[in-house]
């Protein structure tokens, strides 16, 4: 109970050492956001603690799910890609596309950048942990937890600094958002069609509806009635995008279904075979396009039968996959020129 106690004090003392900082920092913004800023610092204080206290577990985690991966045959751990695509593709129509063109347009030299990146935020994670513990005036309590929060900024920005390598943080990103350029290229080269259909059914929607504006004009105080226009094609540009993407997502789980169906009876076979359990290969025997295309109309039939969404609880196990899916798609859409 006490552990737990000391746990939560440090919490509360944490958050509030952080909103001290956002408030400080919502003074160098531009005046129209400060107030929303300075408002929304208790909020955002919490959201770091939490991912401060959820991080190691967060970490622990990943270690945990590599090294089982590694433990795994190499033909059971493509066998299992294949099975996972086969029945959730559907639902991650962007992030697919997105690793392909990752794969297609530097992915190596990118999870390098990555892994640069992460052994610089670690030597800053250590050394932050270092500078929380100093306690030169020996009074008992940590030099960084009695300064103000400007100090502290400055503080930490210093020790950014002086511990990071500024040719390899500057590689790193450019690296990365080379890549991320590269990569939205591709993808909205490839959902181009997608686009353009939403615009269509956008545009074909607001014609009729436009006809109402004075009417629903007429419902809203005068001082707003003049984003009534907006608020109309936004809705219909909101509808009518949902509707393509649904499209889409019909497309891709078939387009997933088949291609990890026979990715994953093509590796099942292989497996068995190197296992000796069965003594011929894929290309001997029509028993991997077999199993390859059973497993496809059933991953099919599954995506149907869910709406293209993912079943508990792996809407919670998946849900950073589904955010990286909603950023992608928003990414895509942004970057068309859509005019309704």
């Amino acid at each position: 109970k006490s552990s737990k106690k000391v746990e939560q004090d440090w919490q509360t003392v944490e958050r509030e050492r952080i909103a001290d900082v956002i408030r400080e920092l919502s003074k160098k913004v531009p005046g129209q956001v400060a107030p929303y800023v300075k408002q929304a610092a208790p909020h955002l204080a919490e959201a770091v603690v939490l991912m401060m206290v959820a991080m190691p577990y967060i970490v622990q985690f990943c270690s945990t799910v590599k090294g089982f991966v590694q433990a795994m045959p190499e033909k059971v751990v493509y066998a299992s890609l294949g099975f996972a695509v086969c029945f959730f593709g559907g639902a991650f129509p962007a992030t697919i596309a997105a690793v392909e063109a990752f794969q297609m347009a530097g992915g190596e030299e990118a999870k390098q950048c990555i892994k640069m990146l992460y052994q610089e935020a670690k030597k800053v994670q250590e050394a932050n942990a270092e500078d929380e513990s100093k306690d030169a005036d020996k009074n008992g309590k940590a030099d960084a937890k009695e300064i103000p929060p400007q100090e502290l900024i400055l503080r930490k920005a210093q020790l950014v600094l002086r511990i990071v390598e500024p040719e390899t943080i500057s590689h790193g990103i450019v690296g990365l958002y080379t890549g991320w350029i590269a990569v939205m290229a591709v993808l909205r080269h490839k959902f181009a069609k997608t686009v353009t259909l939403g615009e269509r059914i956008g545009g074909a929607i607001y014609e009729p509806l436009k006809r109402f504006e004075p009417t629903v004009e007429e419902l809203v105080p005068e001082e707003y009635r003049k984003w009534v226009p907006v608020a109309v094609r936004w809705t219909c540009k909101i509808f009518a995008m949902s509707i393509a993407w649904w499209i889409q997502r019909v497309i891709s789980a078939i387009h997933s279904a088949i291609k990890g169906g026979l990715l994953f009876g093509h590796y099942l076979v292989e497996f068995l075979h190197e296992k000796k359990i069965i003594n011929f290969t894929p290309e001997q025997a029509y028993l991997d396009e077999a199993i390859g295309w059973g497993v496809a109309l059933a991953g099919l039939l599954f995506q149907f039968s869910w709406g293209f969404h993912l079943p508990f609880p792996l809407n919670l196990l998946l849900l950073p996959v589904q955010f990286v899916e909603g950023f992608i798609t928003w990414s895509v859409n942004s970057g068309a020129e859509v005019a309704l």
